[in-house]
Parts: structure tokens; C-alpha cells; sequence
């Protein structure tokens, strides 16, 4: 009888073990390895990201109960908790960044494109606190006695895919990061407020890249243009469409003009006021553009409170780096399968399936097939470089 793959196998074909390989080999992960090689390890840690395990005692077990699957997997020694925790704190996490990055451009092709009436890339940027027990990872150390570090994301917002991810301590400044990052000519980058920096934005200009971001109330500025705002747009909201300079000598630092635009919320009343380079977008489109930031704070979410990135299988900087980047790598994989199955499914829903269907051996298509499709499309929708320096 001809062996069907199990769910498990088919996720890990959208990671090729040469590419894999290549990873590998580059940052000598199995270099004097005997017992668990990277594979296992990576294959053990996503099982329980996805399984929603915690502690490696589980994981453990949860391996050794599916051991007939081993072969198939690519596994070639058993599990135990003593050796994957000594390769957790000893091998590369580098590793899997790079294999974060072999497996993004697969699921941005199966991406849907942004729903905002211009071309280029709409990227969201900023950053979430992870805390730490400061005690068992004293490396860590924040402020007021407590640890944490920083995971700084652009996040693609056709398909609310994380591009780059760069980690850092708690007390590196958002903005300090993002000056190190690299765009693409075209794209429009919205941020909050803490990424305020006139040079950093000049910058981003001379490149062709644009910005959205909120205006300081403290922030010193002429009024250079009046722009008209057409009678729908102020029905919605806008108030004022104005091209400005700054005045202050920190906003001197942009050599050229900007837009600002005023907004009401018709709904909750709250004043905004948004600061933007790009002259050639209406002011309801800006408006918009900024209130879609919110989708990189649903990422941060679903990345807390459906993977494992609060409670940590190990206290070195190599097992948290490594456990955030296998989690990234699992909010992928299943980004993908929200995609391909094209029921509208969200991230718990999808861990839900693939709690009880992980080592079934079947189709992916017969898992979604046997969905009840209105009320998956109906669940969860609300949720939607890596380095340390």
C-alpha cells in the first residue's frame, strides 16, 4: 500500500533540506554534532511552536509518540530533552534566520496584493518588548529590574508578512534601528511617532522611498500651501491639507517640503494630524494608509498569544534568539496555509487543525476539505536581517 505523508511532512517540503543544508553548512551547525543534528532540532522546535508546547519535557514526548514518522520527517535519532537543550544553547540561531529568509519570498508570492490604489510596497515598521526573567538571563537586563528584548519588524501589509526582523536589547531605540535598514525605491513605510527623525526621513526621500507618520504637537513648522479638500474627503474626516517646512533645527534637517493633514474621526471624534512625502496621494488615502499600521500590532499579537515567544525553553541568548526565529519561521508556514486554502482561516484556527492533524497522514487538501468553511471563515479574522546588537 503506497505510504501517505503526514501533515507534518508536507509543512516541512516548503523547507528543502538543501537549502536547509546550505544554512547549515554556512554557520558549521553540525560541525562535531553526534547525537541531534540541526534538522532534528529545528524539526522538534517547530513541532512545539505548532503544538503550542512550552517546556521541552512535552516536546519530548510528543516526539517519541510519533517516532514511526521519524524517517519520513528526516530525523535520524531519537529526541531527548538534555540534547536538544544543549543545542539549543550552543548552535547558531543564524541558521534560522537565513532559513526565515529561504521560506519569506515562497509565501509573499502566494500573497495577496494591499488594497490601497497605488504601486510599490506598503510596509509597516516598529517594534514589540519580549520580557524576560532577568534572573535566569541576566544578559538581558532592561530597566526597573526587569529583562526583556526587542523585536524590531517591517511588515509587509499585502498579506501582513514580517520582511526583516532584527533583534536587539530593550533599551535600543526604535528609529536606531530602522536607520540600518534598507528599502526598496517606491515603497511607503508608515511609522508612529517614535521613528521621527528629519535627517533619516530626508534620507528616505533622496531614495524614493516614502513615509506616513503622525505629527508631534510640539513641532515647529510654515505653512507654505493650502490645498483643496474635496467635499467627500471632508465628509470623512479630513480637515486641512497643507504643504509645510519645519522650522525647528532638528526639522531643518529635511531640506525639502512636507505635507500635513488634519483629520477628525467622524466616528470617535479624535483630532490626528499626519505628516507625510508623498505630494501625490489624496489626503483620504494617507489617512487610510496610517490607520492600516494597526495590522503590525494584530501581528504582534497572534505572534504572543498563539506562538512561543513568552515562555522560553532556554536562558542563553542563542536559545532565545533561536526560539524566536523557529516561532517567525511557524508564522510563516501557516501564513502560507491561510493562504493556500483560501478559507479566511486565522492563526489560532490553523493551530487548532494542526494540533489534533499533525502526524495524521493525509492531504492538506482533505484537512481543509473537511472544514466547516462559513464558520472557519468566520474565526479569528481579528488576528491576523535578524541580529543582536
Amino acid at each position: 500500500m503506497a505510504y501517505t505523508r503526514s501533515i507534518f511532512s508536507h509543512l516541512l517540503q516548503w523547507i528543502p533540506r538543501l537549502e536547509f543544508q546550505k544554512a547549515v553548512n554556512a554557520h558549521q551547525g553540525d560541525y562535531r554534532v553526534r547525537k541531534l543534528r540541526t534538522w532534528s532540532q529545528f524539526v522538534a522546535l517547530l513541532f512545539g511552536q505548532l503544538t503550542g508546547h512550552h517546556s521541552l519535557r512535552p516536546i519530548e514526548a510528543g516526539m517519541r509518540s510519533a517516532r514511526q514518522s521519524f524517517y519520513h520527517l528526516g530525523i535520524d535519532a531519537e529526541i531527548h530533552r538534555s540534547t536538544l537543550a544543549d543545542a539549543n544553547d550552543r548552535r547558531d540561531p543564524d541558521i534560522y534566520r537565513d532559513v526565515f529568509y529561504q521560506l519569506l519570498p515562497k509565501v509573499q508570492r502566494a500573497a495577496p496584493k494591499h488594497r490601497f490604489r497605488f504601486h510599490g510596497v506598503l510596509e509597516a515598521v516598529d517594534s514589540t518588548t519580549i520580557s524576560l526573567c532577568l534572573e535566569l538571563s541576566p544578559w538581558a537586563r532592561f530597566h526597573h529590574g526587569k529583562g526583556a528584548v526587542k523585536l524590531h519588524t517591517a511588515l509587509d501589509l499585502a498579506g501582513n508578512l514580517p520582511t526583516v526582523a532584527v533583534l536587539t536589547d530593550a533599551r535600543t531605540h526604535d528609529v536606531t534601528v530602522a536607520k540600518t535598514l534598507s528599502f526598496a525605491p517606491g515603497t511607503l513605510l508608515i511609522v508612529d511617532k517614535a521613528y521621527i527623525d528629519f535627517a533619516w526621513f530626508w534620507e528616505l526621500t533622496q531614495q524614493g522611498v516614502g513615509v506616513v507618520t503622525r505629527l508631534k504637537t510640539n513641532a515647529v513648522y510654515t505653512v507654505v500651501e493650502h490645498r483643496d479638500v474635496p467635499d467627500r474627503n471632508r465628509t470623512q474626516g479630513v480637515r486641512s491639507d497643507q504643504i509645510i517646512r519645519m522650522r525647528s533645527p532638528r526639522g531643518m534637517r529635511y531640506e525639502g517640503k512636507l505635507r500635513r493633514i488634519s483629520f477628525r474621526d467622524p466616528q470617535t471624534g479624535h483630532y490626528l494630524v499626519f505628516l507625510t512625502n508623498r505630494m501625490d496621494l489624496s489626503a483620504k488615502t494617507i489617512c487610510d494608509l496610517y490607520k492600516a499600521r494597526w495590522q503590525i500590532e494584530l501581528f504582534f499579537k497572534a505572534l504572543k498569544q498563539n506562538l512561543q515567544v513568552k515562555k522560553f525553553l532556554g536562558t542563553s541568548v542563542k536559545a532565545v534568539a533561536t526560539q524566536i526565529w523557529i516561532a517567525l519561521i511557524a508564522y510563516l508556514l501557516m501564513t502560507l496555509l491561510k493562504f493556500q486554502s483560501k478559507l479566511g482561516w486565522g492563526i489560532p484556527a490553523i493551530m487548532a487543525a494542526l494540533t489534533v492533524a499533525l502526524f495524521s497522514c493525509r492531504s492538506l487538501a482533505s484537512l481543509w476539505n473537511d472544514a466547516p468553511k462559513e464558520r472557519c471563515s468566520k474565526l479569528a479574522l481579528g488576528q491576523l536581517s535578524f541580529s543582536f546588537s
